[in-house]
């Protein structure tokens, strides 16, 4: 016999005017893709499975006569000839186990029959009192429509498999990360690795991305109703997947001077965002249900601006796919020669990943007439019209060691004296990490010498006590010098390492910076850099 249907979900949205969620209106919404299953109802075997269509239907042939019952899971997967996916919500303070949502047996007789599933949002008057069906749906659904944003541009796309990992559970706590009872932290995406979890053996963090849920009585954050957050955290699946992450990732925010590589990754995500919703507004729901944060990719936040903002970076990028003429905005490239530029060149790019390393390939995907609209957009964030390393940039965003970006340093030439320093005490802001460019003409065993050495012309400076030393060839960390020191003066050594042929990236910094030895975040410290060999 036939047994057909719908399969939905209520999507909780944004009220149309004030801030927040509006639960007390839901949407019901299609469940777009994901795999429905007839089950024996005696044994939950699988008697015959599909997938819905765009419009939530389903259709099965099982046997007459028979107890069965629904199985809508939350899940959407396709496998065989590109394109391929596999996209699923499991509970991380569950073991891990996939969300489903069965409907009750019935016996399938002799007649086809019609059997509607609706994951209910479980909220009740003023808080949740039921089971919150409709999260994973409404997870899945987002993931559903960024998923097709990129087949628009690469249709026979082959998705690695991804997680996403949510529970009522999981909430913003400050401090260690321990997944498995819900501490996650914030909503994010990881690659995994080991080290990254406090509650698994050995620390390994599954890949994936995590998303929280914890209603808290009120006074807590969940994001499975916030489309923006789950398509900005899709966006960088995407750039680790199919292009080059180089972010070093860590606290931001919208007034932060960031480290280039987390200010074009963090602004990517928020572009990604406002281009799969096509909508500029970003809205984070807060506080349970009944606040939220919000800005919008479209309007010119001048607060900080320059290539060290993610705001700046995810303005151009919004600039250049939407089609809304506005000031400085006379560009609309859609989304396909953005998508080919940050899997293509952006990827290969030997400079680290940043908005310059961006719009500089794009320059070469774009008709010669196009590049002058591009860079009106530069120039009116404050960034300069520069190669992929940003050569010539001469806003600093007021911090006296971030420029020149990118200096030069070759083998067996005088020590050169580089010098860090930050507005805060975190490593990953705007000036705290230097970057120095090594041309090697031909394969070599090379050896990096790093001292730490105050600045002659500057009386304030400090000597670096415990420098580390990053060398980075497109994208992959090749050396590591990172040994443990805590006096002013000590030097890190990379000693006679292999360096192919082809420019290399050194990236040095004070790791003990944030100790404040100097009694001041602003205070340079300094350590001078040589190359040796070849």
């Amino acid at each position: 016999m036939t047994v057909s249907g719908r399969i939905t979900f209520d999507r909780i949205a944004f009220k149309s005017s004030g801030l927040g969620l509006n639960p007390g209106a839901p949407i019901e919404s299609p469940a777009r893709l994901v795999t429905v299953e007839a089950l024996d109802a005696s044994n939950s075997t699988i008697l015959a499975a599909t997938a819905t269509d765009a419009n939530g239907d389903y259709s099965l042939q099982v046997p007459s006569n028979r107890s069965v019952k629904i199985r809508a899971k939350a899940q959407m997967m396709q496998s065989g000839a590109a394109p391929t996916w596999n996209f699923r919500v499991l509970n991380n303070t569950n073991g891990n186990a996939l969300y489903a949502l069965d409907g009750s047996s019935f016996d399938t007789g002799t007649a086809n029959s019609t059997r509607n599933l609706r994951a209910a949002s479980g909220w009740g008057t003023t808080s949740y009192t039921g089971p919150r069906a409709a999260a994973p749906f409404a997870i899945l659904d987002t993931i559903y429509s960024a998923r097709s944003l990129v087949l628009s541009a690469v249709a026979d796309t082959a998705f690695p498999a991804l997680d996403l990992f949510w529970s009522p559970s999981n909430r913003p706590t400050i401090g260690e990360r321990c997944t498995t009872n819900g501490d996650i932290g914030t909503t994010f995406f990881t690659p995994g690795g080991a080290n990254a979890d406090n509650c698994t053996q050995g620390g390994a963090l599954a890949a994936g991305i995590y998303i929280l849920g914890d209603f808290a009585g009120g006074s807590g954050d969940t994001d499975e109703f916030d489309q923006h957050v789950i398509a900005h955290e899709f966006g960088h699946y995407i750039e680790n997947t199919f292009s080059r992450a180089d972010s070093i990732g860590g606290d931001h925010g919208a007034p932060d001077r960031v480290d280039l590589r987390l200010a074009f990754g963090e602004g990517w995500g928020n572009a990604y965002s406002g281009m799969v919703l096509n909508d500029p507004l970003y809205r984070d729901s807060d506080g349970g249900v009944d606040t939220e944060g919000r800005f919008n990719l479209e309007t010119d936040n001048t607060v900080v601006e320059g290539w060290f903002s993610e705001f700046s970076v995810h303005e151009i990028l919004w600039d250049l796919f939407d089609s809304v003429a506005d000031a400085g905005d006379q560009i609309a490239l859609g989304f396909a020669p953005i998508y080919s530029t940050l899997i293509g060149p952006q990827k290969n790019t030997e400079a680290l990943t940043s908005i310059f390393s961006f719009v500089d390939a794009l320059r070469g995907k774009v008709d010669p007439s196009q590049v002058s609209g591009i860079d009106a957009l530069l120039t009116g964030e404050s960034i300069s019209v520069a190669n992929a390393f940003g050569d010539g940039e001469m806003n600093g965003g007021g911090s006296t060691t971030s420029l020149p970006i990118y200096e030069d340093v070759s083998s067996n030439q005088p020590p050169l004296l580089v010098c860090g320093s930050a507005a805060d005490t975190s490593r990953n802001k705007l000036g705290y990490r230097r970057f120095l460019r090594l041309n090697v003409p031909a394969a070599a065993t090379l050896t990096i010498t790093v001292i730490g050495a105050t600045d002659p012309g500057n009386p304030v400076s400090v000597a670096a006590s415990d420098p580390d030393i990053f060398v980075h060839r497109r994208g992959a960390l090749v050396h590591v010098g990172e040994t443990t020191t805590n006096t002013p003066g000590s030097s890190e050594v990379i000693d006679q390492k292999p360096f192919d042929a082809g420019l290399h990236v050194i990236e040095v910094f004070d790791y003990a910076f944030t100790t404040g030895i100097s009694g001041n975040a602003n205070v340079p410290h300094c350590m001078t850099v040589s190359v040796t060999g070849g």
